[in-house]
């Protein structure tokens, strides 16, 4: 019992700043559980964890000072504690070798990212303007496959002889579709289907061809896989939540069908589903389309259907940079947070978490929720088959296991089809859900 009455973590420092009181919000409050109170009483320049009678001190970083320009000039280097390494290393003799709450900003905030935005087909950013996880600091450091947040968590929570009662949480598993092509032939105009089918013959794509004819006939689209993954689901008491891309038709990127077909689908859909918005590539990059676009998704007068406040930008392309928008916007949840290259946690969190910006430096209200692997990652960015790919996905799942996080998959609509490149992928999904699941 008096345990469970001193159950909140002491942090000691005589001026916090920002950073520090948001990053150990995340590392105690949201990993672990634990309340945190801080103690300004103290003159010495180092920080202090304590726990009943355990604690722990080192010196700060500068990213928790907010001093960017001295990190950036003497750089960010990591530092081994235990079975896993942490950047923002400090020096002198110490407790630990690196500052936690700096670890903390550094891998929430995406602190790596900052220097490259704005750039394209650069050695840290694709042609999307997307960083690359394969060149991230936990990638170089074999760390990008665990929640390391959530791990340092665990790890403090261990130096300071915390009971396990008093953090330990449940894992869970959060199955998300993406549906960025709704149909793979229904959907389209006359026009279109004729020069589609015309393309057909001229390549020789006979399959397709029939395919086309049988659907303008009245068949299943074979992009139609939306009662077999809610049943998937369903089957091991799973909700779907579907990110549905509600956009104006623009190659190459945003190739929706017609609104009419979408509104039917989402009003389908949202019988035994949830139902996100999946703002655009274009609406990534405008402002102004962003709005436009949120305005008419929200204006498809579908109850359960149209709601905005909860996101996953199309292509990943919601960032750092992205999130004073969202917040201005009304967006409360953005689903964004993973690489498209690589699989992992490029936040080092499994668990949502609370946004930052950096303009203010002041929490935003906006929740992160990560996702550790995206199908399209396994099969086309890292060339994997379903064997080797139902491997990487159960190593991810078992780490978040160890800390109790939040297993988040994004899968597509039309990866389950058995159709085209996808082929022998629907039978896949069934195994990544039996691994997945609690």
């Amino acid at each position: 019992m008096i345990v469970l009455l001193m159950s909140k973590i002491i942090l000691t420092y005589p001026s916090p700043t920002h950073r520090m009181t948001y990053s150990a919000h995340i590392l105690f409050n949201v990993c672990l559980g634990l309340e945190v109170e801080w103690n300004c009483n103290s003159k010495t320049d180092t920080l202090t964890i304590s726990f009943c009678e355990s604690s722990i001190s080192c010196p700060l970083h500068a990213i928790s000072l907010e001093d960017d320009e001295n990190a950036l000039s003497s750089g960010v280097n990591w530092s081994q504690w235990g079975r896993f390494t942490y950047p923002c290393e400090v020096l002198g003799i110490t407790d630990l070798q690196f500052d936690p709450l700096a670890s903390v900003f550094f891998c929430c905030v995406r602190w790596e990212e900052l220097q490259s935005q704005g750039e394209k087909n650069t050695k840290f950013r694709d042609k999307h303007g997307r960083f690359r996880g394969a060149v991230c600091a936990a990638y170089t450091h074999n760390m990008l496959k665990t929640p390391l947040v959530e791990n340092l968590a665990y790890a403090i929570a261990t130096e300071l002889n915390i009971p396990k009662e008093l953090y330990d949480t449940d894992y869970t598993f959060e199955p998300t579709i993406d549906i960025d092509i709704a149909y793979a032939f229904k959907g389209r105009g006359l026009f279109h289907n004729v020069l589609a089918a015309i393309r057909d013959i001229v390549f020789f794509r006979w399959g397709d061809l029939q395919n086309r004819i049988d659907v303008y006939m009245g068949a299943v689209d074979p992009y139609f896989t939306y009662d077999w993954l809610t049943k998937i689901h369903e089957q091991v008491r799973l909700q779907t939540r579907f990110f549905i891309l509600y956009a104006e038709y623009k190659k190459p990127h945003d190739l929706p069908v017609h609104k009419e077909d979408l509104d039917s689908l989402i009003s389908y859909l949202v019988k035994s589903s949830l139902v996100s918005w999946h703002p655009s590539y274009e609406a990534s990059s405008s402002v102004l389309k962003f709005a436009k676009e949120k305005k008419s998704f929200e204006n498809n007068g579908i109850e359960g259907g149209n709601n905005t406040e909860i996101v996953r930008t199309h292509f990943l392309m919601g960032e750092q940079s992205s999130w004073r928008n969202f917040v201005d916007t009304g967006i409360k949840h953005d689903y964004s947070m993973g690489y498209a290259d690589q699989v992992g946690f490029r936040s080092g969190m499994s668990k949502p978490y609370p946004a930052y910006d950096l303009a203010t430096e002041q929490p935003l209200d906006l929740m992160i929720h990560p996702f550790a692997v995206m199908d399209s990652t396994l099969k086309s960015y890292l060339q994997l088959d379903t064997s080797e790919a139902l491997s990487t996905v159960s190593q991810l799942s078992d780490s978040v296991r160890e800390v109790g996080g939040v297993m988040v998959t994004v899968w597509h609509n039309t990866s389950v089809s058995d159709h085209g490149i996808w082929e022998g992928w629907q039978s896949l999904y069934k195994e990544v859900v039996l691994r997945c699941i609690p």
